[in-house]
């Protein structure tokens, strides 16, 4: 007689082709979190020792300017001329500046460039403000400005995440397509992370000339008081939404065009805003890249489909907002020895030949 062994493989067929990964990451996140302050600490220490010095410079030379001046006008008071600085930083901060402004004949002040809050200046703000850049130079003044300058950014910072993701899903398309055509003619001499490194150094490549080597030639040429450095620097601090506001296009005396420059600027850093989520869409589609794995826990690689989509070369499927009705398989698996076949066989031959006695 046969025996039949029944097993139940369920908890195998539910834990298939998933990534290997520890069950208890707390200490991982742990880990990361002390990573994350000795970063910050050492960032501190650097810039510390760097720019110290040279701010120690600065304040000895201004100092020793204020000394000259005072010899030389004996007539001013120091505490007046203190209060009339303090006034200038102040109104500096705000975008205006006293180098650029004169007094007519009837007792106004002008501006010798254009007004802060012109429609193309009040373009550049808004979208400084709705992409998180927040360069900080120029801020509402008013109550009413300030009220709806938040009211505009709960509206509009969702607005452009949205409009940023939609381009950034068009324009996956071609750039799988590139991807595709490179695992086409060199899957076979390379593994497909060679394959996706080199596509994401192409892209890399594409996104640096295009959205800041060549953007800082051109402001090098238009931005007089910028060198080369300078202008890169803007570029990469701008299209990574850090946004100092040390250096801002269009702000210089006499800039001929400004408004019509201040949109232009606007349409570049929206424009390259996308090639950097591009590039960091491609980055994060790379498995082997992959590293919050490590620190989410309860999460497995057959639970969440963008990881599944992302694991195919120019797959497409469900996004994170999209919920599948996966169906767990209970497969059953009937073993059978080879001791118990040949003495079924057995019976079934004298079966077959005494049956009919």
């Amino acid at each position: 007689m046969s025996k039949i062994i029944e097993t139940d493989l369920l908890r195998l067929v539910k834990n298939e082709d998933q990534r290997p990964r520890m069950t208890g990451c707390g200490w991982r996140v742990f880990a990361l979190l002390l990573l994350y302050l000795l970063y910050l600490l050492l960032g501190a220490a650097i810039f510390s020792a760097i720019e110290s010095p040279i701010e120690n410079e600065l304040m000895k030379s201004f100092v020793d300017k204020k000394a000259d001046f005072m010899a030389q006008h004996p007539c001013v008071n120091e505490d007046d001329l203190d209060k009339l600085f303090e006034e200038v930083i102040y109104r500096s901060k705000r975008g205006v500046y006293i180098s650029s402004l004169k007094s007519t004949e009837d007792g106004r002040a002008e501006s010798e460039q254009a007004p802060n809050w012109s429609f193309g200046q009040s373009f550049f703000f808004s979208a400084t403000v709705i992409t998180t850049i927040g360069y900080g130079e120029q801020t509402p003044l008013s109550g009413k400005g300030k009220l709806f300058c938040m009211v505009y950014c709960v509206f509009g910072i969702p607005l452009t995440l949205l409009l940023l993701s939609a381009l950034v899903q068009r324009l996956l398309d071609p750039a799988n397509s590139v991807l595709m055509m490179l695992n086409g003619k060199l899957g076979h001499l390379y593994q497909p992370l060679y394959i996706r490194l080199l596509h994401l150094a192409m892209v890399f490549l594409v996104v640096l000339i295009l959205f800041l080597v060549i953007p800082a030639c051109m402001l090098n040429y238009l931005e007089t008081e910028w060198n080369w450095f300078d202008s890169f620097y803007y570029c990469f601090i701008s299209l990574t939404t850090v946004g100092l506001g040390d250096f801002i296009p269009g702000d210089s005396v006499g800039q001929e065009n400004r408004p019509l420059y201040k949109a232009a600027v606007t349409i570049y850093l929206l424009i390259g805003l996308v090639s950097m989520m591009l590039l960091m869409t491609i980055f994060t589609s790379i498995p082997e890249l992959d590293v919050t794995v490590w620190f989410l826990p309860n999460i497995t690689y057959q639970q969440d489909p963008e990881r599944q989509r992302l694991h195919n070369v120019g797959s497409s499927g469900p996004l994170y907002t999209t919920q599948e009705n996966q169906k767990e398989t209970l497969r059953v698996v009937r073993a059978r020895s080879r001791r118990d076949d040949e003495a079924e066989w057995d019976d079934s031959s004298t079966k077959s030949q005494y049956g009919d006695d």
